[in-house]
């Protein structure tokens, strides 16, 4: 069986978490990518975070791995989710058509957030205080 393999990143700013939405799609999700054949998780989050939002990552730490369907393409996938500091303004680049901040509180409901984040991350945050 097939696995997509994703590095995403949690960047935080006053208790909100940012999410991208790519172009054409509704569902927001975390801002990050698919590793390059050979790339390491730092280099694939430095790059992607550069595309999408035009950020530089600062530092990074693990989060955690986690397990649920890819969003747009219904297979497994396996997210590797990194605590991220950057410096920059993050904006909507490359394939990103917009970029929300968010808390636990006001969304889920109110924007469509991809399901690894909602039932995993966000809560996990909350619960770690890192969000509202």
């Amino acid at each position: 069986m097939k696995v997509i393999v994703k590095c995403a990143a949690i960047i935080i700013n006053q208790r909100s978490l940012l999410l991208t939405r790519k172009r054409g799609t509704e569902i927001f999700i975390s801002p990050g990518g698919k590793p390059l054949a050979g790339e390491d998780h730092l280099s694939c989050l430095k790059r992607e975070l550069q595309e999408e939002l035009g950020v530089q990552v600062k530092t990074f730490r693990p989060f955690g791995l986690f397990h649920g369907l890819a969003e747009f393409e219904q297979t497994a996938i396996e997210n590797h989710v990194y605590h991220v500091e950057i410096s920059g303004q993050p904006r909507a680049g490359s394939e990103i058509e917009e970029i929300a901040w968010v808390n636990y509180r006001l969304p889920p409901c109110e924007i469509a957030v991809g399901s690894i984040f909602r039932d995993n991350v966000m809560p996990l945050l909350f619960q770690q205080e890192l969000i509202n």
